[in-house]
């Protein structure tokens, strides 16, 4: 962890100019020059910036990424769907990926015996929603799996979150499924210094693991040039507009570098595709 923060805190600098775009190839590709995402969730969506990490590696991997951020902390998808800015971001702008992530507390409700209680029909309904008016622009849908405080909550996550996804035929974005991954490569690296909170490792971790899941493409070890504040989970952010929209919370001012070589080991720690995309219906 010492190593992290040493280095992070080494790394401020001036902004650097943007290196030049490549010329695209003759041919034409089945990928997108750019992908513009659209994010709906908490806290979780956005704490150590994931949507600027995101960012940043897109820049690195010479594929630029397009953020939109509609979150708020402790919010729930349906506070999202109910004040309609998201909704009208999706009617307004074409996306290639919607991330959704629900709060855990009514993700956690949708048990099996629980189906019918008001923060499941409320989450089911946003999550059905949500996903008509992405799939109405032609963008991807990505499910957030998040993590629990303890195992048990974990299971009971993953179990109404696979639920979701196959009801929908979605896809997981596998948060938990990543940092295990990288508890495992990694034993002592400090993954959650508040509860429940990621640290800026697994952070990075989370957007690498991201990146992959837009883009099928795996990343490599390149540095990263962050051009946001790393933002604590309780930051104070409007729900009215994106999160990149709002002063002092996007782009602008000092660069934050984390060389390559910290993001390799992330990288080599990363689960397989394959893993990250096991139907939902054979997950536990």
């Amino acid at each position: 962890m010492r190593t992290w923060l040493a280095a992070l805190a080494l790394s401020l600098s001036a902004l650097f100019p943007q290196p030049s775009k490549a010329q695209a190839a003759p041919a034409a590709a089945a990928a997108p020059t750019q992908y513009r995402v659209l994010l709906v969730g908490n806290a979780m969506s956005y704490t150590n910036n994931l949507p600027a990490l995101l960012r940043a590696i897109g820049a690195a991997q010479g594929t630029p990424i397009i953020t939109e951020t509609f979150a708020a902390p402790g919010g729930t998808l349906s506070d999202r769907l109910n004040d309609g800015h998201a909704s009208a971001a999706l009617a307004r702008n074409h996306y290639d990926v919607v991330l959704l992530q629900e709060q855990g507390g009514n993700l956690a409700a949708c048990q099996t015996k629980a189906q019918r209680s008001a923060p499941c029909v409320a989450s089911r309904h946003a999550y059905k929603t949500f996903a008509e008016q992405a799939r109405a622009s032609g963008a991807k849908v990505l499910l957030f799996a998040s993590w629990g405080p303890d195992r048990k909550w974990d299971s009971r996550l993953m179990f109404s979150i696979g639920s979701v996804a196959r009801d929908l035929d979605a896809k997981l974005f596998n948060a938990a499924g990543t940092l295990n991954a990288l508890r495992k490569a990694q034993p002592e690296a400090v993954l959650f210094p508040e509860p429940n909170q990621p640290s800026i490792q697994a952070s990075l971790m989370l957007a690498l693991a991201l990146y992959r899941d837009i883009t099928g493409n795996a990343p490599s070890a390149r540095d990263l040039q962050i051009r946001a504040p790393l933002l604590p989970y309780n930051t104070a952010v409007a729900t009215d507009r994106p999160l990149e929209a709002q002063s002092g919370l996007s782009d602008g001012g000092a660069v934050t570098v984390v060389p390559g070589a910290l993001i390799a080991p992330l990288i080599q720690a990363l689960p397989s595709q394959d893993e990250e995309q096991l139907d939902p219906r054979r997950r536990r």
